[in-house]
C-alpha cells in the first residue's frame, strides 16, 4: 500500500466550485436576484466548460477514457472487489451525466425570461414555444440535478465508510490503494482555461450584466 496523488487541484477546484455556485444559483433565483444569477451562471459555465476540455487533456483519473467503460466492461467489473482507481463503473457515467445536465441547465437560461426585466441573450433568437420550453425545462432540470447529486452523495458517503480515504480523497486528494500513481497535470493549465472561458463570457455578456447592475 502506498500514498498516491488521485485526484489534481484542478478536480478538487471544480468539485468544490460548483457546489457553492449551485447553492448561490439557487438562491438568487429564489431570491430574485437575476443580474447576480447571471454571473454566477457564467462562472459555474466557465469552469465546467474547462472540465469538459480537462476531460481530454489533463491528469489521468480526470480524462474520460479512464473512468467512463463500456457497458460490456461494465458487466464485467460488476460483481469485483476492486474497480480501480478514481470514478469507474457506474460513478463515471453519474459524473458525465451531472456535467452534462449542468451544460444543458445553462443553455436552458440563456433562452429564458423572468417576463419582467430580464431576458437571457438567447431569447430574442429563439420562438416564444423554444423559450417556453426552456424556461420549464430550466425549471424541471434543476430538480432533476438536485436529487442526482443527492444520490451522488450518498454514494460518495457509502464509499467513504466502505473505502477508508475514498471520501477524504476528494478534499487532500491522496489516498492509500495499491496502485502506480498516475499522471498528474499541473493545475495552472486549468485554471489559465477557466480564465480564458470566463474573459470570453466577460466580452459577449459584461456590459449588458452591468447595465442590469
Amino acid at each position: 500500500m502506498k500514498v498516491i496523488q488521485l485526484w489534481d487541484k484542478a478536480i478538487r477546484i471544480y468539485h468544490w466550485s460548483q457546489l457553492l455556485l449551485l447553492a448561490g444559483l439557487w438562491f438568487t433565483a429564489e431570491q430574485g436576484y437575476l443580474v447576480v444569477h447571471q454571473v454566477l451562471a457564467y462562472s459555474l459555465a466557465a469552469l465546467l466548460i474547462s472540465r469538459l476540455v480537462w476531460g481530454f487533456v489533463g491528469s489521468e483519473t480526470a480524462r474520460f477514457s479512464h473512468f467512463l467503460q463500456s457497458p460490456a466492461q461494465l458487466v464485467r467489473m460488476w460483481n469485483k472487489a476492486k474497480h480501480g482507481i478514481g470514478h469507474r463503473g457506474l460513478s463515471g457515467y453519474m459524473s458525465l451525466t451531472l456535467m452534462l445536465l449542468l451544460a444543458l441547465q445553462f443553455m436552458s437560461g440563456l433562452m429564458t425570461t423572468d417576463d419582467v426585466m430580464t431576458e437571457g441573450p438567447l431569447y430574442s433568437a429563439v420562438s416564444s414555444d423554444w423559450s417556453s420550453f426552456a424556461s420549464w425545462f430550466h425549471h424541471n432540470n434543476f430538480n432533476l440535478l438536485l436529487a442526482l447529486i443527492a444520490v451522488h452523495i450518498a454514494a460518495a458517503l457509502f464509499h467513504g465508510v466502505k473505502k477508508n480515504g475514498v471520501l477524504g480523497a476528494m478534499l487532500h486528494g491522496k489516498l492509500q490503494v495499491e496502485a502506480d500513481q498516475p499522471a498528474v497535470k499541473s493545475t495552472i493549465w486549468y485554471l489559465l482555461l477557466v480564465l480564458v472561458f470566463a474573459g470570453g463570457f466577460a466580452l459577449w455578456q459584461g456590459m449588458a450584466l452591468y447595465q442590469q447592475w
